[in-house]
């Protein structure tokens, strides 16, 4: 209904534009069809891109204590040459009794990019950082079994052992991150060794590579990342909780259920 020349009713007037809206975008019109083509790339693009730059770390190599021990089956085939049983059959160390964290060695790495305010506090950030890693390490693994941070003159008797070494500790650049980060310009990157002892056996049972960092993250932060703060303490973070997760059988509960009953 017209209320008035060159003016419509409020009902009229979005009727109006739903239609004018449809025809833009209607599979039958040429525009619509143009638009739709470059539409569903994109989304697929800008998609990739948010699930890649996801700032984390990566387990990159890993090395698993192998060879299973042999025994008798039996008190009467004790020490028979014949017949025998493994014992081990490459089943992974788990559930530790408890769990001592030595801090990773830093003596060897490179400790570059944004760390500290000037040059002259680098070499106490460098020395700090296996400090701040070994208590994000204790936060983290005292979800499996009770964690200690070791002093420099103790060792354990039981338990697990880890330590490694810090490879590489980059904090990257925040001007980079601000301009290209979406391109990886400006990223933080964090490489270290892990090696895991079984101090009841003398065995190292795991040992394995990680590298990571703030990745395609860019300028905007999140929980995993700084933006343009600093990236390193994110990193570090990160990497405790990577190890949490690879010496960990099932942490995040998948399969688990209470009270089903599945029909017969």
């Amino acid at each position: 209904m017209v209320r008035a020349a060159g003016r419509f009713s409020p009902g009229t007037a979005r009727e109006l534009h739903y239609k004018a809206t449809a025809m833009c975008l209607s599979p039958g019109n040429q525009a619509g069809q143009f638009a739709l083509q470059i539409m569903k790339p994109l989304i697929a693009i800008i998609s990739s891109l948010l699930l890649c730059s996801c700032a984390d770390m990566y387990v990159t190599k890993s090395e698993v204590s192998g060879g299973g021990s042999t025994g008798a089956i039996d008190t009467k085939d004790f020490g028979s040459r014949g017949v025998h049983m493994t014992t081990n059959c490459g089943v992974g160390a788990h559930n530790p009794s408890a769990i001592y964290v030595r801090p990773f060695c830093v003596d060897t790495s490179v400790f570059q990019g944004d760390e500290a305010n000037s040059d002259g506090e680098m070499p106490i950030r460098k020395a700090l950082a296996p400090v701040e890693f070994a208590g994000d390490l204790k936060e983290q693994l005292e979800k499996i079994a009770p964690t200690r941070i070791l002093k420099s003159n103790e060792a354990p008797r039981v338990g697990w052992l880890v330590e490694g070494r810090f490879d590489l500790i980059d904090g990257g650049s925040p001007l980079g991150r601000f301009f290209l980060g979406n391109f990886g310009v400006g990223r933080s990157v964090l490489a270290l060794h892990v090696r895991i002892t079984d101090v009841d056996r003398g065995l190292v049972v795991y040992e394995f590579d990680m590298s990571g960092g703030s990745r395609f993250q860019g300028r905007h932060g999140t929980v995993r990342a700084s933006g343009l703060g600093r990236a390193t303490h994110f990193d570090m973070t990160n990497a405790a909780e990577r190890i949490y997760l690879t010496l960990s059988a099932n942490p995040y509960r998948y399969g688990e259920r209470a009270n089903v009953s599945l029909p017969e």
